[in-house]
């Protein structure tokens, strides 16, 4: 009898919520797709993965690289299937957070267009 070694998803009990520090394409079977900036909530977690969603589209539901994530303090409202996230983090910190998602989007134009020296200015000023 061969026995078959499942990965076992566990629940995460603390790892809950978090901001994606880069982007992932997903590329995997069952990946989900995360943009730079993306606040995500973590249902389960295996050997290196996380599975959850982004909260701006709750309905899909996928595997992420937990080394992709900067975990966050939230408070978990009616705990299992069925339960929300509510962040506890400062309105500061949610405004970098969108200022840095902006400035991810502007960057990824100007890469496009190939506007190579606004693009590295852009680098510069976003590394001080």
């Amino acid at each position: 009898n061969a026995h078959i070694v499942t990965n076992m998803w566990i629940p995460t009990e603390h790892e809950k919520y978090g901001v994606v520090l880069a982007s992932f394409r997903g590329t995997v079977q069952h990946g989900l797709s995360l943009e730079i900036g993306d606040t995500v909530q973590i249902l389960e977690k295996c050997e290196g993965w996380y599975r959850g969603f982004v909260l701006k589209n709750p309905n899909a539901k996928g595997i992420f690289p937990l080394s992709y994530i900067h975990l966050k303090n939230a408070n978990i409202k009616n705990k299992g299937q069925f339960e929300t996230v509510i962040p506890t983090e400062d309105s500061v910190i949610t405004e970098m957070t969108s200022t840095l998602r902006d400035w991810g989007t502007m960057w990824k134009q100007l890469y496009v267009k190939n506007e190579g020296d606004l693009f590295h200015r852009l680098w510069h000023v976003m590394n001080e």
